[in-house]
């Protein structure tokens, strides 16, 4: 390694120190807020972690076979009697037991909860990173600035965490469509298709990222391009969905429950004046000043349109969590508001790849 090199690393360690203390906080609070009906990552026995850990869940949680295949294959390199053992002695400590039975842990997959939830960790840390990365992608501004956007992304996130189960894949989701928001943004391509199927195995919303290529490039690109991408994205999707679900074929449950009433009697009733404000509030911080807000964030936020279509389809509405894809953009909408329409921060657009312009 060069001086150079040693500086730059130098460097950059104090500035991702935070970020790491910030994700373990925010880590602590999802594990350990996990001890209800609503909110267990057992309290709902169609989607028992150690069944999505071994694909014996029902449909659709078993389909999410990122974490889950990862987590096995690390369970059984490390597999042992020595590994054996520290799990006993582990497990014998009384307040491990404690908080064991409070979580609902199945103590059998102690080590498989554990290797799953470290990869879960990494996720969010590697979404802070991601964040701040599509920020500074978008914005010149402050280095401050640009330090602090990835800690209060952090901190935005426990709000959402009573509103439904905790499932091992979501922090993965969350930071796999941010790095694929910041690929298609650089138009980096080689590195935007594999972490796309890693994407689609982790959880099929990934395609949606289509969605935003589509809007984003249907008048920057040449539509003989702009058709060859989105036909390898469909054929992508396509192969790894088809292949999860005939390896999940005899697993119980619906590929794509139907909620449309459910919802909609939620929606209708489930509300209060409360959850109103809250929602006008949000409205108006995304809203506000749209104009003057980054192109590449007013586009992606077209995908609130699918997603919002889906999950009043086939998810649950009072779930926010359902919807972690959006949570970059209308994150980085409601900053904006806050920080250079309100605040007066100074702030410049740059500007991304053109292919537009390109020789085709």
């Amino acid at each position: 390694m060069t001086r150079s090199s040693r500086w730059s690393v130098l460097h950059r360690a104090p500035a991702a120190l935070p970020v790491l203390l910030l994700s373990a906080y925010v880590f602590a609070v999802w594990v350990w807020s996990a001890e209800t009906p609503t909110t267990s990552f057992n309290g709902d026995p169609r989607s028992k972690l150690s069944d999505l850990i071994y694909g014996t869940a029902h449909k659709p949680y078993v389909y999410r076979a990122l974490v889950p295949m990862l987590t096995r294959s690390i369970h059984s390199l490390v597999a042992g009697p020595a590994l054996d053992s520290l799990e006993q002695a582990i497990l014998r400590h009384p307040k491990v037991q404690k908080e064991t039975k409070r979580l609902g842990w199945e103590k059998d997959f102690f080590v498989e909860y554990l290797i799953a939830l470290a990869l879960a960790f990494g996720a969010l840390v590697g979404f802070a990173f991601a964040l701040r990365r599509l920020w500074t992608l978008l914005y010149a501004t402050d280095d401050a600035i640009a330090r602090i956007a990835p800690l209060l992304a952090l901190l935005a996130l426990p709000p959402i965490f009573p509103t439904g189960p905790h499932y091992i894949y979501d922090f993965p989701a969350l930071f796999l469509f941010t790095a694929g928001m910041v690929l298609i943004a650089q138009e980096r391509w080689n590195f935007f298709y594999p972490l796309f199927v890693i994407g689609c195995v982790n959880k099929e919303a990934m395609f949606l990222l289509s969605f935003l290529f589509l809007v984003w490039f249907r008048k920057r690109m040449h539509t003989p391009t702009l058709l060859f991408h989105l036909t390898a994205q469909v054929l992508l999707f396509a192969v790894v969905r088809t292949a999860i679900m005939y390896t999940f074929a005899d697993n119980p449950g619906e590929s794509l429950p139907f909620q449309l009433y459910p919802n909609l009697h939620f929606a209708l009733m489930g509300y209060n004046l409360t959850t109103l404000l809250y929602l006008a509030l949000l409205v108006w911080l995304v809203a506000h000043d749209l104009r003057h807000k980054h192109p590449f964030l007013t586009a992606a936020l077209m995908l609130t349109v699918p997603f919002g279509i889906l999950v009043l389809l086939s998810g649950v509405l009072s779930e926010l969590r359902a919807v972690y894809e959006l949570f970059p953009v209308l994150f980085l909408l409601v900053l904006h508001t806050i920080l250079f329409s309100l605040l007066r921060k100074p702030y410049v657009l740059r500007t991304l790849p053109d292919s537009s312009s390109r020789v085709p």
